[in-house]
């Protein structure tokens, strides 16, 4: 999901496995996905934070509850689809090459995160002041306790995929899914990232070892086809809910399941409209808007309740899509800015210590 400045967007298919023919809909897909994907992720974080201020935002939680089944698994499988010649390298090539990458953001911005969390009143923890905030990073990098924790496990799924390279792709993922349906059942450790590892690791894997079968499935796209796998994972994510069945080890491993394709198929329809609708062109610049867009986004909830600006509803249903929109804003604008001032730091580590 997150590459590396000055590195190839989209690397090579898992060894053994062969490349499906280089079409426009294999190249520009993926980047669609990305921005379709890190979109939700803002949207759902802006409205689960506006909620938490008390405001009424009732639909678009619900809306955010019902995308959970696609948001992640998409955002992991097309992860996975370019980790390929990661699980091929030295340990010291994939250290210096990806891991050091995430660590450097991660080290960087969980700091930053936790500070607003605690400078804006949102730190969910009783009673929190500057020892306690002192105390979660210091085992931050053992137990991540803010948003980031993408870039965590992200970090994590690279070292399973390399460690196991030598292991059948059939024997891990289905050990995988083993361990995600158990996870998705309602485990509740001590880090969301101990459970996103656990819930998603199964979707890094098979976008790792069946990367051949989702773009041939993208290729083969028609409005007919992505309806129909749509509903599919509608239909799916309804009946699991609706019926209660989420806690029961392996159903709402369906929803998930079936919400990949369901992603894909709208991420190629979308990539296949002039523009491509902004989200190429986000999901090429998905970092910088990750890392800022909770601080933003905390940082004008606390600007309006410190000023005695309230939003009544049902306008307040609106909120979190103008703090999503401000929020992306943000990030895109961070990130274009920080390389020609000389602060391309914040976004990746200095050259020097990466070795390139």
């Amino acid at each position: 999901m997150f590459t590396p400045s000055g590195t190839p967007r989209h690397g090579t298919p898992a060894p053994g496995r062969a490349a499906a023919p280089r079409s426009a809909v294999r190249l520009d897909w993926p980047d669609a996905a990305r921005g379709l994907a890190i979109g939700l992720v803002v949207l759902y974080h802006a409205t689960n934070w506006t909620w938490s201020t008390g405001y009424e935002v009732s639909v678009l939680r619900e809306v955010n509850e019902t995308l959970r089944s696609l948001r992640m698994p998409l955002f992991f499988a097309v992860a996975g689809m370019f980790a390929g010649k990661w699980t091929t390298v030295p340990w010291s090539r994939l250290a210096r090459g990806k891991l050091l990458y995430f660590a450097w953001v991660f080290v960087l911005w969980e700091p930053i995160s936790l500070v607003v969390r605690l400078v804006t009143g949102y730190y969910q923890v009783a009673d929190a002041d500057w020892g306690i905030l002192a105390d979660e990073l210091t085992w931050s990098l053992l137990a991540p306790r803010s948003e980031l924790w993408f870039l965590w496990t992200l970090a994590a799924f690279f070292v399973v995929a390399r460690a196991l390279r030598r292991v059948p792709w059939w024997v891990q993922l289905l050990a995988a899914a083993a361990v995600s349906g158990w996870a998705l059942a309602g485990w509740e450790p001590e880090s969301i990232a101990w459970r996103g590892t656990a819930q998603f690791a199964v979707f890094f894997l098979a976008g790792l070892h069946l990367r051949p079968w989702l773009e041939r499935f993208a290729e083969r796209v028609t409005w007919l086809w992505a309806v129909g796998a749509v509903a599919l994972w509608l239909g799916i994510q309804v009946t699991v809910r609706q019926l209660g069945l989420a806690d029961m080890p392996g159903l709402y491993l369906l929803a998930n399941v079936a919400g990949v394709p369901a992603g894909v198929a709208v991420s190629v329809l979308a990539s296949r409209v002039p523009g491509a609708l902004g989200l190429r062109w986000l999901g090429a610049r998905t970092l910088p808007v990750f890392v800022t867009h909770t601080s933003v986004v905390l940082y004008l909830l606390f600007l309006l309740y410190s000023n005695g600006i309230w939003v009544p509803a049902p306008q307040s249903q609106v909120l979190p899509v103008l703090l999503w929109a401000a929020a992306i804003a943000v990030g895109l604008g961070l990130g274009a800015l920080a390389p020609r001032i000389g602060l391309r730091w914040l976004f990746a580590p200095p050259e020097w210590l990466t070795g390139r």
